[in-house]
């Protein structure tokens, strides 16, 4: 009984094995692990200090099945998203502000037009008052 429990364990053993190639190297997909990865960290240090994609793109390119180009690819559509969002932000700004200064305008036209009709009232008083 021991016997097979041992057979059984070495033969589990054998198959759990990781694949290495003839030098005992560590599979080259990886190596392509590693690779991709370092290249999304140096992207991300790009992007970082200088708003820089192009580190992503190439990443995306070279190594389209990654993880880390998947990963590459969430931030460029979210920077995308961003960049879309600050323009129409901007837009908004431009237009609040164009909409405050009319704002202003139509204040001092409408200050002006009280004054008039204060003016209006006092003179129609004024004609009602006298003699006829």
């Amino acid at each position: 009984m021991k016997f097979i429990v041992i057979c059984g364990l070495l033969l589990l053993t054998a198959c759990s094995s990781a694949p290495f190639s003839k030098s005992l190297n560590p599979h080259p997909q990886s190596q392509m692990q590693v690779q991709d990865q370092e290249l999304f960290v140096a992207a991300l240090e790009q992007f970082s200090t200088s708003n820089n994609l192009e580190l992503m793109a190439d990443l995306k390119q070279r190594y389209p099945d990654s993880i880390w180009a998947a990963y590459a690819e969430t931030i460029t559509q979210h920077v995308s998203e961003l960049d879309t969002c600050r323009v129409q932000s901007d837009s908004a700004q431009v237009k609040n502000q164009q909409l405050l200064v009319e704002l202003e305008v139509a204040n001092q036209e409408n200050q002006q037009l009280s004054e008039k009709i204060e003016q209006l009232k006092k003179l129609l008083i004024e004609l009602e008052q006298r003699p006829r």
